[in-house]
């Protein structure tokens, strides 16, 4: 008998083959601040276990940065650590009349953040744990 046991962790293929655990949070339609001035800070969404996807949906009148780090989510020239770390986001465009848009992506993150891109916005958030 083989003392050789598996333990849960990133690797364990089963835990990536079930339904994740339901995790979901929305912002006001403004709450998103802008990020294309000095002052802007993103809002960071932390969660209590690693995600299996995400799926984003933009609600407010601004197209909607959305980063894997603080950095990330930096206009380039305005981050702490300069332009070259900057620009790391994907743009979801502004919800258009009775329309939202909506994107899915299966990542394994334990945190999202969320920008403003020329104006205030918000989301609506679903990730799968």
């Amino acid at each position: 008998m083989s003392l050789n046991h598996h333990s849960g962790g990133p690797n364990l293929v089963p835990a990536y083959q079930m339904s994740g655990v339901p995790y979901v949070t929305s912002s006001a339609t403004t709450e998103v601040p802008r990020m294309d001035n000095a002052d802007g800070h993103p809002i960071q969404v932390s969660f209590p276990f690693v995600t299996k996807f995400l799926t984003i949906r933009n609600i407010g009148g601004s197209a909607l940065r959305v980063a894997f780090s603080y950095t990330g989510s930096q206009t380039p020239g305005q981050g702490a650590k300069g332009t070259e770390l900057a620009r790391n986001y994907f743009l979801l465009p502004a919800a258009a009349a009775g329309k939202n848009d909506t994107a899915t992506f299966e990542v394994r993150c334990k945190s999202v953040f969320f920008a403003g891109e020329g104006g205030t916005t918000g989301f609506s958030l679903l990730a799968g744990l």
